[in-house]
């Protein structure tokens, strides 16, 4: 699709389509002569149309930072998949083709809000639905409902007819609604903010509704929605995107080179992702190599913009007003990060930054000029956007990031309670992943061996594990299994004990030590939704009044896969070897002196 639309042409088109049913509609409820009625609807649509058109046309992104750019001048067509439904370039009509209802995850730096975007114009394009985009963020700080959000957004863009023509407009299904980040509302908040997601969709379900997030086993509760995950760029797609980047023209040719011979296939598993795949290419001309963890793409590419300032415009260098060397630097932007992370902020005025900057001084005992600092994270280092009149995050991954170092660099008291307060966004964000990578044995004790032996006193564990105590973690870390056909999802709405997400973290960072790489692909699950009637249908089996002689409990013991039996056994192991390595480590200084 070209950056070249004539955005005027594309919403005249639009209503000369669906002017008649919008009349239709207003019927009733607006007064006056059918061509007045029709003229009011025209010019209060078109209004609408041509604000967000030009609003979500453009975009900055981590690298396009200085001026907004036409969406299809970087975008590259995603490919989305449902199960065996594969969609090669997502559009609105083909998503809704399968489900009306639809939430697409994928991890960060995959895309998800530009392809928000892009089915927003998709839909204007084709003249199918009038779109609304919702960010989800803002319920962290409003009390409006749901139904509020959408007129307030609605009127706020241009539209002009009242709550009874919209009312009706969404009983007629004339509307396609973008909830782009629920992984961004806070987790108090998330409960009834899904709660008014399904009431929408089951009022008003002649439109069509599209969730955006990362991962998250609660979508398995969903039942009217269809869960689409972005897949990772193709070769040729990632060639595609580094061609349309603003980059120096040798290296971005070099780089397609190298992607193309062997660098794509040996670390697909970054590449293939459009943030990580961009970081590689800023840092690309000074080093080759990729590096093997997450926290170092971060690292270098902050390195990167920090010592080139502007290494998108080939060697042009844009002087710092702040004389804070790059370790300062990065501390200072550390504990602005942990601020506005910790409140689930993502998005702030500038007197806000100015605030925030203020604050990060005292934290780390720096002296410096606060609007210095904030111009050049704006500008020279290019950590933050401005984005209409808001300053945001050049990606909220980099928010992680930094919160991850602060907590690295911090006083051993404060790690702690850091740490126990945000693993409970293990499922939800990379702060404790990325810390991990930074420093594994922090997290090793103060998470990972500790959290697992307070489950094993909650288990009653003293010898061997058996049914009885498989039970108390089943009860206590979900609240719900959902089985259909080849898919088993536990489900919970409390995050009270936090066991689920100690489970699945310590497994996947640490079953390695038990010789653990992944569940075996087998017909446990089939095994599972055949026998519980779930082939055709969707099967919640709660864990209430579960007990260790009970069928489910016993099958799902032995045929869970991760849910099983056997992952509470190697998460019990694993935890046996991390102590056996952490006193291999207490070496005294004699011994390391030789003395």
């Amino acid at each position: 699709m070209s950056e070249d639309f004539d955005a005027n042409k594309i919403v005249a088109e639009f209503l000369n389509e669906n002017l008649e049913r919008f009349y239709n509609t207003g019927k009733g409820i607006l007064k006056g002569a059918a061509e007045k009625i029709r003229l009011h609807l025209s010019k209060s649509y078109e209004g609408y149309l041509s604000c967000i058109t030009q609003r979500y046309s453009k975009t900055k992104s981590f690298l396009i930072r200085d001026n907004p750019s036409h969406l299809y001048k970087f975008y590259v067509p995603l490919a989305v998949s449902c199960g065996k439904t594969r969609i090669k370039e997502a559009n609105i009509s083909k998503l809704s083709s399968v489900n009306p209802f639809i939430v697409i995850t994928a991890q960060a730096g995959s895309g998800k809000s530009i392809l928000m975007r892009h089915l927003l114009l998709d839909a204007i394009i084709k003249k199918e639905k009038v779109p609304i985009f919702l960010d989800l963020r803002d319920f962290n700080h409003t009390d409006r409902s749901l139904i509020e959000f959408i007129q307030d957004t609605l009127h706020q863009n241009q539209f002009e007819l009242d709550n009874s023509y919209i009312e009706k407009a969404m009983k007629a299904g004339h509307f396609l609604f973008l909830l782009d980040g629920f992984d961004e509302i806070v987790h108090a908040l998330r409960k009834e903010v899904t709660k008014q997601i399904h009431k929408l969709v089951k009022a008003y379900d002649k439109n069509i509704a599209v969730v955006s997030s990362r991962p998250d086993d609660e979508f398995s509760g969903w039942p009217s929605f269809s869960v689409f995950e972005i897949n990772p760029l193709s070769l040729e797609q990632a060639s595609e995107l580094i061609e349309k980047l603003p980059y120096d023209p040798d290296i971005k040719a070099k780089f397609v080179k190298d992607l193309r011979k062997n660098l794509f296939e040996k670390h697909t598993s970054f590449l293939s992702n459009p943030l990580l795949l961009s970081i590689m290419l800023l840092t690309y001309g000074e080093n080759a190599d990729i590096p093997n963890k997450l926290s170092l793409f971060y690292s270098q590419a902050y390195e990167a913009l920090f010592q080139r300032h502007d290494a998108l415009k080939v060697a042009f260098q844009r002087d710092r007003l702040c004389k804070l060397d790059i370790q300062d630097f990065a501390r200072v932007f550390s504990a602005f990060s942990i601020q506005t992370y910790d409140k689930s902020i993502f998005q702030f005025t500038r007197s806000e930054a100015l605030q925030y900057v203020d604050k990060s001084k005292k934290i780390v005992n720096l002296e410096f000029n606060t609007n210095d600092y904030l111009t050049d994270a704006l500008q020279a280092v290019s950590l933050l956007l401005e984005d209409g009149l808001l300053i945001v995050f050049a990606h909220r991954s980099f928010q992680e990031y930094f919160v991850a170092r602060f907590i690295s660099d911090s006083k051993p008291e404060v790690q702690e309670k850091l740490i126990d307060k945000y693993s409970k966004n293990t499922r939800t964000d990379n702060v404790l992943s990325l810390l991990y990578e930074i420093k594994p044995e922090l997290v090793e004790r103060v998470y990972i061996i500790p959290g697992v032996e307070r489950l094993e006193r909650f288990m009653r564990l003293k010898k061997h594990l058996g049914l009885t105590h498989y039970t108390r973690y089943l009860k206590a870390a979900y609240t719900s299994f959902d089985i259909y056909q080849n898919e088993l999802s536990g489900y919970s709405d409390s995050d009270e004990y936090g066991f689920s997400d100690l489970v699945s973290f310590t497994l996947w960072k640490c079953g390695h030590l038990m010789g653990w790489t992944n569940f075996p692909e087998n017909d446990d699950v089939y095994f599972l939704a055949e026998k519980y009637d779930a082939l055709e249908k969707l099967v919640t089996i709660g864990t209430s009044d579960l007990t260790p002689q009970n069928e489910f409990v016993r099958d799902l013991s032995y045929k869970g896969q991760f849910f099983s039996m056997k992952t509470l056994e190697l998460i019990i192991d694993i935890k046996k070897a991390l102590i056996q390595k952490h006193q291999s480590a207490d070496i005294s200084l004699e011994e390391i002196l030789g003395s």
